[in-house]
């Protein structure tokens, strides 16, 4: 049996987004095929995730000198390190990821960066070494498919910045296979129906090796 987590960062409904659709067709169809797997879903617009903030900070370099975390910390700073382990741990009992995200102004919406700065926590996902820092979730083979639809309209000649970003993020953590399905806008009104069914047909088949 597999842990798959399911992540979404898109504020529109599902019948108005082309990622969210074809993302829930992609799980519905996994889920077919893998009965026995167990799923996690964060909705990164209404699930609570912590921002990397000034008490965040403070706690983490605390931490790293060998500070008591039950005795010396304040109850808001260990509130907070509570949620940010809380998600760094999720991620890492997990097999498999799905990210279904579009772009903003040519990266991600601030939402899930927010969710990368609360996986990437020292001695959860990664490690600090006299050589500098190293994932530490290559114990097991891992895998992740990102669905991304790009920008509606051209940028003059500057390109989307959010597929390479978190191939990189999940490659230095230890995910070490992805695929990757770019799409041209999120909008379900502008894309023509021969495109979106050629997208969904890829995800079913996606789905089956998953």
């Amino acid at each position: 049996m597999a842990n798959l987590l399911y992540v979404t960062c898109n504020v529109r409904a599902q019948d108005k987004s082309r990622t969210l659709a074809l993302g829930y067709g992609f799980l519905e169809e996994y889920l077919r095929w893998n009965p026995q797997d167990e799923v996690q879903v964060l909705d990164l617009y209404r699930d609570s995730i912590q921002r990397v903030d000034q008490d965040v900070l403070n706690a983490l370099g605390r931490i790293k000198q060998g500070e008591d975390y039950v005795l010396l910390f304040s109850e808001e700073e260990r509130r907070k390190m509570s949620r940010l382990w809380r998600l760094a741990d999720q991620f890492g009992r997990c097999d498999k990821y799905v990210f279904v995200t579009h772009s903003l102004n040519l990266w991600f919406p601030a939402e899930f960066k927010m969710y990368i700065d609360a996986i990437c926590i020292p001695d959860r996902t990664y490690r600090l070494t006299p050589g500098g820092a190293e994932g530490i979730l290559s114990d097991r083979h891992r895998k992740s498919l990102h669905l991304h639809a790009g920008p509606p309209f051209k940028f003059g000649q500057e390109q989307d910045l959010s597929v390479p970003y978190l191939r990189s993020v999940l490659g230095f953590l230890g995910v070490a296979h992805h695929d990757i399905m770019f799409l041209e806008g999120d909008d379900p009104e502008l894309v023509s129906e021969g495109d979106h069914e050629k997208a969904r047909h890829r995800l079913l088949e996606l789905a089956h090796r998953f």
